[in-house]
């Protein structure tokens, strides 16, 4: 006899749990609302102390008249020339960001900042020499301020300077000695030969402090022969100093010079002023040249600068200055890509963040 099979139960499972929800604390919510706080604050503090980059420079616009000692109109290669060299002497005391433009026969010189005195000297003919002295003598009107530098002022006329050419670099003594007697009586007023002297003829001039007269051989070495300018502090000579390195024809010439001449003083005149007049004391072959005067640490980084950048083949003459604005520099621009980049980020990282902690929900935290 049979029996029929038992029934088939299925096998009981373990009470299931129900489906876990994922869900945040309420700490760690409150932690991800004060990051993201912190980090939005962050970037509207960052972008507040940086609010300056959004904004054009201030500046000034000067315009400057061409001055020919002839009095005939400047070429356009040499408008060109005035063009770099501006450019070059912007560049060397700190003004990289100007703007030079050349307009019919006027340069018109943007630069960043508010007082036009800054960039007084670019308008400097640059005009360095080195003359043997014939011959020195004190002034006498005794100490004087400092006149204008060239280009400071209005241009006297073609006539004044030719008359200034005919008395003060005549290579009659007897004329020599008249100009010197009457050079004595005038070296605080501005210089009307500043720039303009031929450097194939004697020259009669005062020192840059005013107190000294001196007869000038004609030059040995002009700025022609500089290839780079710097400035710096002697220590040995507890001043300021602007050194000089020559071209390799300037090398020759002034070895060749310094060798014959040992004992014998040497003027170094810029824009027809003697800057420093120091004694040969041995020959010098190694191209190098060390200019020191009452120099600041400022006044020497400009004529460093004036020098490396070369002479201006003509005088420049400041007809009017304006305020202007100048866009931006480089840098600021790149700042502004940076800062507009991590705005980008902080809004998709705010963003997600608010989304991610309102879609789940919060459990209290024990």
């Amino acid at each position: 006899m049979s029996y029929p099979p038992p029934p088939h139960f299925p096998p009981q499972l373990p009470p299931q749990p129900p489906p876990r929800r994922h869900t945040t604390t309420a700490l760690t919510r409150t932690l991800g609302v004060l990051f993201l706080v912190v980090l939005v604050g962050g970037y509207a503090a960052a972008v507040l102390l940086t609010r300056h980059i959004w904004d054009d420079r201030e500046a000034t616009r000067i315009t400057y008249a061409t001055v020919t000692s002839d009095g005939a109109p400047a070429s356009a290669d040499a408008l060109v020339k005035v063009r770099d060299v501006v450019e070059k002497r912007l560049y060397g005391i700190g003004f990289s960001g100007s703007e030079v433009k050349i307009d019919n026969d006027t340069v018109v010189v943007t630069v960043p900042s508010r007082d036009p005195d800054t960039v007084r000297d670019i308008a400097m003919p640059g005009q360095l020499t080195i003359r043997p002295v014939v011959h020195a003598m004190a002034a006498k009107t005794g100490p004087q301020t400092p006149p204008p530098a060239p280009g400071a002022t209005k241009p006297f006329p073609a006539q004044r300077i030719s008359d200034e050419k005919e008395l003060r670099q005549s290579t009659n003594p007897s004329i020599q000695i008249l100009a010197l007697q009457y050079q004595a009586t005038r070296c605080g007023d501005e210089d009307a030969l500043a720039g303009h002297d031929d450097p194939n003829l004697p020259l009669v001039t005062c020192s840059a402090d005013g107190q000294t007269v001196y007869l000038l051989s004609k030059a040995v070495l002009s700025g022609t022969e500089i290839s780079e300018a710097d400035s710096g502090y002697n220590r040995d000579a507890g001043r300021y100093v602007v050194d000089v390195a020559l071209t390799a024809a300037g090398t020759n010439t002034w070895s060749e010079f310094t060798s014959a001449n040992i004992g014998a003083q040497t003027a170094f005149t810029l824009d027809s002023r003697v800057v420093s007049a120091p004694q040969i004391r041995e020959a010098i072959s190694g191209g190098q040249l060390q200019i020191s005067g009452d120099f600041t640490a400022e006044s020497a980084r400009e004529l460093a600068g004036i020098l490396g950048s070369g002479s201006l083949p003509f005088s420049l003459s400041p007809e009017s200055s304006a305020d202007a604005l100048l866009p931006a520099t480089l840098i600021a621009k790149l700042l502004r890509v940076l800062v507009i980049a991590v705005g980008i980020g902080v809004l998709a990282i705010t963003v997600t963040g608010a989304v991610y902690l309102v879609r789940r929900p919060a459990t209290p935290h024990w």
